[in-house]
C-alpha cells in the first residue's frame, strides 16, 4: 500500500539524515539513492486523478498542533498544495509558479516544474526566500531522459519555499501570480507551516 511504502522511506530517512550547523538539513547521496531506487521498484498509485477531490477539501486554516504530512500533492493547474495524512487534507495553500508552467521540467531556465513523484531531500532554515524544502529533482530518470534528448543541463534546485527576503524583490513580484523560476511559492508564514509540517523523504507528487 502507498502509506506503507511511505512509512518505510520516512524511517529510513529519519534514521540517516544530520543537520549542518549552517541551517541546512538534507539527506545523504546515500539516502537519496536509496530512496530512489525504493520508489522505483515500488508501483505507486498516483493521486492526480483526485485532484478535484481535494480541491474540493480545500481548507484555509492549518492545525499546527496536527499530525506531520506524510504526502503532499501539487495540483499544477488550480495553483494548490495540499499537505495530506492518510489520503486526508491537513491543509491547502494557493502557490505561484514559474513564467511558463504547463509541461514537465526539461533543461535549465525553461521555467517549469518538474512533474511526477519526488521526495524532500533538503531543509533550508538560511534561504534567500524565507525557508525553503528542496525535492529531488533531478532524479535518475529525470538525468536519463535529458541524456537522450541531448540535454546537458536538466535544471536543479527545484523547492518549496517563501516569499524572498530582500524587500525590493518582494515589490516586483505579485503573489500569488507566477513568479518563479519553477518552483513552488507561497508565503513566508506559509511556508513556516509547510516547513514544521514535512520531514526528509516525504513524498510529493507534482500533478500537471
Amino acid at each position: 500500500m502507498r502509506f506503507t511504502i511511505i512509512l518505510i522511506l520516512l524511517s529510513a530517512s529519519t534514521a540517516f539524515s544530520f543537520q549542518r550547523g549552517d541551517g541546512y538539513e538534507y539527506l545523504t547521496p546515500q539516502e537519496k539513492d536509496m530512496l530512489e531506487k525504493t520508489l522505483e521498484q515500488s508501483p505507486q498509485t498516483s493521486l492526480c486523478p483526485r485532484t478535484v477531490e481535494f480541491a474540493n477539501k480545500y481548507r484555509e486554516e492549518f492545525l499546527p498542533r496536527g499530525p506531520k504530512a506524510d504526502f503532499i500533492l501539487v495540483d499544477k493547474q488550480r495553483r494548490l498544495i495540499h499537505l495530506l495524512r492518510d489520503e486526508q487534507v491537513l491543509a491547502t495553500y494557493r502557490m505561484a509558479l514559474g513564467g511558463r508552467p504547463v509541461g514537465h521540467k526539461v533543461m535549465e531556465g525553461d521555467e517549469r516544474t518538474p512533474e511526477g513523484l519526488y521526495f524532500f531531500d533538503m531543509k533550508n532554515e538560511r534561504s534567500d526566500y524565507h525557508l525553503s524544502l528542496r525535492i529531488n529533482y533531478p532524479n535518475s530518470r529525470d538525468l536519463r531522459s535529458a541524456k537522450e534528448k541531448g540535454i546537458s543541463d536538466p535544471g536543479k534546485d527545484i523547492m518549496i519555499h517563501g516569499l524572498p527576503n530582500s524587500w525590493i524583490k518582494r515589490k516586483l513580484i505579485r503573489h500569488p501570480r507566477d513568479w518563479t523560476r519553477g518552483c513552488m511559492a507561497v508565503t513566508s508564514s506559509e511556508v513556516e507551516e509547510i516547513f514544521a509540517s514535512v520531514e526528509l523523504g516525504t513524498l510529493i507528487e507534482i500533478c500537471p
